[in-house]
């Protein structure tokens, strides 16, 4: 930066000043101040971006606040460290001044904004602006009229930095937009005998209708005078803080009056029908989540339930939340489930309603998405409570049939009563994962699987399927397939590799049809499909499929009584989820090629017995376990007999849902074990001198032939044919 001399060429006040503290240069240095333009647009764009992929409706003004408070952070921050730079490097070179602070300030500047999914991707993108942009400025500044200028050749700086600018600009914005792992190649698999003869996803037998409920007053039409049921706000100011006027002003409401919104598809019959409440998670308040599930609620209304997508838009995140946000809104979704709830119950009983007698509420699913999958889980513990944990003043008088609980890629942990996570009896559950989420990247639904037990005074089933390809938003039709990040970061995800929109949501009607009708119908049969994804492969995209299944007909053999033989490693562990230790404990198990090893298992005669069950997964990244695993029984007679498990061991499954591996920080893999279900007839046909009724060891023997890691988990028998 220069300081300029007065007329006679003596220096001024303000220069011999600034000398004392470091050097200043005597050149004009166009280059550099080029350098500092090109730099600063190229930032404003990419935090214009930014901000531009936030803006809904009511937020603006917002933004605007929250861009103009960032860039005096930043600029304020910058001429700090500029000073120090100046008082310290400077006394040794006179540095490009406004060229420091300019940079210092549009980096500032940046780390404000968020990163996406990666902040290694992030940081690179920044890097590759910065230099492209500070080449490309200074070529242009050096070329523009001003003093001093010498004539310029084919050989100057001034002529090569641009082509050199532009490369490093242009291949990695080429190579951003163009990069791909290529489309998901499923595996051939055949189905297996058991096999759902029907596609599940088919329309069933009902004629459906539709409608909506709310408050008639609401801002949103069709929750408002379009409404055609009325419902009344609820008070939600003792679980949600931080409702403040901006919140009032964009929803028109305040935390005392939250509104008890739903779109409806119901089948048009007399009913009474199992009730299927669908929570959608956080996202932009802008894509109306709840309208996303349609093509899942409109099916399940043809197959025998009346289906609502319930709105909780209002407690989403966003621009709003900056300055601290909402607090309790974790809670206040699965709260106002129940809430939704209490006024199916009323208009159940409202002879004008149009659905007196026709809601079966001792038949009650809950299906939730992303936070709303968490959602679920804290209605059906918030229902078994008399006051709320965190505020007894909040009274808890609930009691509704929720039987069967669905989870799309959902969070855990995010509620927390009296500090533990919530822990659930004899429901049934489900979790879908896909293994390219970007925003849940762990999959989070398996702490749930592992928290629900069963007390085999009913049946109920818990299963947990891992769908490779799939992404996070793709559920919903509205949140696209770019997970994570606003402006240039959202576009470091690879959607090439993804399964296409209309694949992954096929995967969801499969399992919610038949989880749902599995479990609140009669129509168990369609429970295989949870069993086994084998089970429904004529109707199933093309790609890999991971699924742990358990039913309240399992028994489990105690630790002490698991014997390892022969491994080099045999250790419990938890297991390792992408975004750190799960809260399943797992034995993982060494062997080497060349040595026998097994791990016997002691448990006690069951005469009802109908199959032998096991998780396992194969830690290597090939195929060479896939048949490691053969299954030993012996009876108290000491009759043996061996068969193979009739699936192979699953590999680690790739997770790299970005452009490329190195901007992952987190693991590409992921061990999600597959639930092996032995029918034990097939050790009889192995053996007829072998008793299945009088089964006392259960031994997995692993081929010698070979050498790896498995991990495996709950080895016992099952009673449920």
């Amino acid at each position: 930066m220069t300081t300029p001399a007065d007329p006679k060429g003596h220096e001024t006040k303000r220069r011999r000043g600034l000398r004392r503290w470091g050097r200043i240069s005597e050149r004009p240095r166009p280059a550099w101040w080029g350098a500092a333009i090109a730099v600063a647009v190229g930032t404003a764009a990419i935090v214009t971006w930014n901000y531009l992929d936030q803006l809904v409706p009511g937020t603006g003004g917002v933004l605007a606040t929250q861009a103009l408070l960032n860039l005096a952070i930043a600029a304020g921050a910058a001429a700090v460290l500029t000073g120090l730079l100046f008082v310290t490097v400077g006394r040794f070179a006179a540095l490009p001044w406004w060229y420091v602070w300019t940079s210092v300030t549009c980096v500032v500047l940046l780390v404000t904004l968020g990163t996406g999914a990666s902040l290694t991707a992030w940081l690179a993108a920044a890097a590759v602006l910065f230099v492209g942009g500070s080449l490309l400025g200074a070529a242009v500044g050096g070329l523009l009229p001003h003093s001093g200028r010498r004539p310029v050749s084919l050989r100057d700086a001034r002529v090569v930095m641009p082509a050199v600018a532009v490369v490093i600009l242009l291949v990695p914005a080429v190579w951003l937009t163009t990069a791909t792992q290529g489309p998901p190649t499923g595996p051939d698999v055949a189905p297996v005998p058991s096999a759902v003869k029907d596609d599940p996803a088919a329309p069933g037998g009902f004629r459906t209708g539709f409608l909506t409920y709310g408050s008639g007053s609401d801002r949103r039409e069709e929750y408002g005078e379009s409404a055609d049921l009325r419902s009344t706000p609820v008070d939600g100011s003792r679980i949600l803080k931080g409702w403040n006027a901006d919140r009032r002003e964009l929803w028109g409401f305040d935390a005392d009056a939250l509104p008890v919104n739903g779109m409806v598809w119901y089948p048009k019959g007399d009913g009474p029908f199992p009730l299927v409440l669908i929570a959608h998670g956080n996202k932009s308040s802008a894509t109306e989540s709840e309208a996303g599930y349609r093509y899942l609620a409109e099916l399940l209304a043809s197959h025998g339930f009346i289906v609502a997508s319930v709105d909780q838009n209002f407690l989403n995140t966003g621009p709003l939340d900056r300055s601290g946000g909402l607090t309790g809104a974790n809670i206040a979704r699965g709260w106002l489930l129940l809430e939704h709830l209490r006024a199916w119950r009323e208009w159940n009983e409202d002879p004008d309603s149009g659905f007196a007698g026709k809601v079966n509420l001792d038949d009650v699913g809950l299906v939730g998405h992303s936070r709303g999958g968490e959602a679920i889980a804290v209605a059906a513990h918030l229902q078994t409570l008399d006051r709320l944990p965190e505020d007894h003043s909040v009274t808890l008088d609930y009691d509704f049939g929720i039987r069967s609980l669905l989870a799309f890629a959902p969070s855990d942990g995010q509620y927390r009563p009296d500090d533990a996570p919530i822990t659930l009896t004899d429901v049934n559950y489900l979790t879908v994962q896909g293994s390219h989420d970007a925003d849940v990247t762990g999959f989070e639904g398996l702490d749930q699987y592992e928290r629900i037990s069963f007390t085999g005074r009913e049946p109920a089933v818990k299963s947990a399927l891992f769908v490779e390809r799939a992404n996070h938003g793709q559920f919903n039709t509205r949140w696209g397939n770019r997970d994570v990040g606003n402006g240039l970061p959202k576009h470091f995800i690879d959607t090439g590799a993804l399964l296409a929109a209309e694949e992954q949501r096929r995967v969801a009607q499969v399992y919610a049809v038949s989880f749902l009708r599995g479990t609140l119908t009669d129509d168990t049969r369609l429970l295989d499909v949870l069993r086994d994804p084998r089970a429904a492969a004529d109707w199933l995209p093309d790609t890999g499929y991971v699924s742990q299944f358990r039913d309240s007909g399992m028994t489990s053999a105690e630790e002490s009584a698991v014997i390892p033989q022969g491994f080099t490693a045999a250790e419990t562990i938890p297991l390792q989820l992408r975004n750190g230790p799960g809260e399943d404990e797992v034995r993982s198990l060494t062997w080497e090629s060349g040595t026998a090893a097994a791990l016997a298992v002691e448990t006690a005669p069951e005469p009802e017995a109908t199959h032998v069950v096991f998780d396992a997964v194969a830690m290597t990244g090939d195929d060479a376990l896939a048949d490691a695993i053969t299954v030993e029984l012996t009876d108290d007679s000491g009759d043996r007999a061996t068969v193979p498990p009739e699936m192979p061991l699953p590999h680690l499954v790739n997770g790299q849902y970005l452009k490329a591996a190195w901007m992952h920080t987190d693991p590409l893999t992921a061990p999600v074990l597959q639930t092996h279900r032995i029918p034990l007839t097939a050790f009889t046909d192995a053996n007829p001198e072998f008793d299945p009724s009088r089964v006392v060891t259960v031994t997995l023997s692993f081929d010698d032939s070979v050498g790896g890691t498995v991990l495996v988990d709950d080895v016992g028998l099952n009673t449920t044919p």
